[in-house]
């Protein structure tokens, strides 16, 4: 699977991270009704920060129907919303400077900093280049 937009020189070690070890099922769907469809992209990049992290890595979330993205507050044009973006549990200032190095190695350049985790989102249809804090 090609990752468009991701640099090629990181691309093949995201998607033999991927590769390895299968996605629990439902680790990108919504939470409240199952349904939805992650870009292709972020499992790989997912796989490829848990492989730097040396450790799990916990979605928060990643794809939403638009009644859990409203129950959680989340913006009406929320890029989880198209599923291409995913929030990560980060509780270590190590392991988020680890996660968003590396995330920018694969060209992902938008990133949202909560308190304990962070956002990596592949919007294209949205400005590339920010980081913005919850």
């Amino acid at each position: 699977m090609p990752l468009d937009g991701v640099c090629p020189l990181y691309a093949d070690q995201a998607i033999n991270a991927a590769s390895s070890p299968s996605e629990p099922p439902g680790r990108f769907t919504c939470p409240c009704c199952g349904q939805g469809s992650i870009d292709p992209r972020l499992p790989a990049i997912v796989a490829f920060l848990q492989e730097a992290a040396h450790e799990p890595l916990t979605i928060t979330s990643a794809c939403r129907c638009p009644a859990h993205n409203a129950a959680v507050g989340g913006s009406p044009t929320s890029s989880h919303l198209k599923g291409l973006a995913v929030d990560i549990a980060c509780n270590s200032d190590a392991l988020r400077y680890t996660l968003i190095n590396r995330a920018m190695q694969l060209q992902v350049s938008r990133f949202g900093i909560g308190r304990n985790f962070i956002h990596l989102d592949i919007d294209r249809a949205k400005n590339a280049r920010r980081i913005w804090v919850y």
